[in-house]
């Protein structure tokens, strides 16, 4: 089946303002081309999470037992136990959550905003505050040691890095072309930025903010995720039903995992044998076995 791809189109559809943001801004960067692409069928075996409202983004707790969910049209972060796979908590954050990064403390949240421009923190069990700081963050990530933030300044095509509240301004990874997604690596020395209308992901040293490689993906790279070991990059495409995985060693895809219903969010369980995608569209989040 072949589908036509024009994300302008589907932005407005389903009214997402972020997002419509960034195809405004690269209309008129005459960025956007209009392309078409034949949709992966499901992979078989995939289960599936019912959860709240355009699931947006996931993140799995340091000890593997729950997922925390943006619900970009609920206006929340759902948390998931995933030995009963259901929602047991929801936490207001907001008109719009897009991020979710887990603490490595396991106990912090870390929520982007991008339309009231905050990153929220939440001090589990049901502490939260938010931290305006004019800018529109969009995906986020944490350092290994807890004490970074990476924030996808999509707008601004750079990476900021922060604390917890976004006061802090430990540097920034500039040149970085609509960067949407972001991960860090187990290590904590190497970045890995989506770049949604470039088809691309970024590899960047951490310490001497050096671009190490570009990778090509296939359309509409959004939320990315690392192995624990550090081996594997995964990447989910929105709207475009498929995660590409990356081997950073060699700088390329090596493998394609289909999914349904709009996949945006992707995160990798801690004992590395799970993949878990949000379906933005369906309102589920799959779960992989990899």
């Amino acid at each position: 089946m072949t589908i036509e791809r024009d994300s302008r189109e589907l932005a407005a559809a389903h009214m997402d303002p972020p997002l419509q943001r960034l195809l405004d801004a690269a209309r008129q960067r005459n960025r956007l081309v209009p392309r078409a692409e034949t949709a992966p069928p499901v992979a078989k075996g995939v289960t599936t999470i019912p959860v709240g409202h355009s699931p947006h983004s996931v993140a799995v707790s340091p000890d593997g037992t729950r997922l925390y969910v943006t619900e970009f049209k609920g206006n929340s972060l759902s948390e998931v136990d995933l030995s009963r796979g259901e929602v047991v908590a929801t936490f207001p954050v907001g008109e719009g959550p897009y991020g979710v990064a887990a603490n490595p403390d396991g106990r912090t949240l870390h929520v982007t905003v991008p339309e009231t421009e905050t990153l929220f923190v939440i001090h589990l069990p049901d502490d939260e505050q938010g931290s305006g700081f004019g800018h529109a963050p969009y995906g986020v990530a944490a350092g290994p040691d807890g004490r970074r933030v990476y924030l996808a300044l999509a707008l601004e095509d750079r990476v900021f890095v922060t604390d917890a509240f976004a006061k802090g301004d430990f540097g920034t990874f500039t040149g970085l072309d609509f960067p949407v997604g972001v991960a860090v690596s187990p290590d904590g020395r190497t970045l890995y930025v989506t770049h949604y209308f470039s088809d691309q992901v970024s590899i960047v040293d951490i310490a001497d903010k050096a671009l190490l490689g570009r990778v090509p993906v296939t359309i509409g790279p959004y939320g990315v995720a690392v192995s624990p070991d550090g081996d594997r990059v995964y990447v989910a495409h929105f709207p475009f039903d498929s995660v590409s995985v990356i081997d950073p060693g060699r700088e390329e895809v090596v493998g394609t995992i289909p999914v349904g219903g709009a996949p945006r969010g992707v995160a990798v369980s801690p004992d590395g044998t799970h993949l878990y995608v949000t379906n933005f569209f369906a309102d589920t989040v799959s779960v992989i076995r990899l």
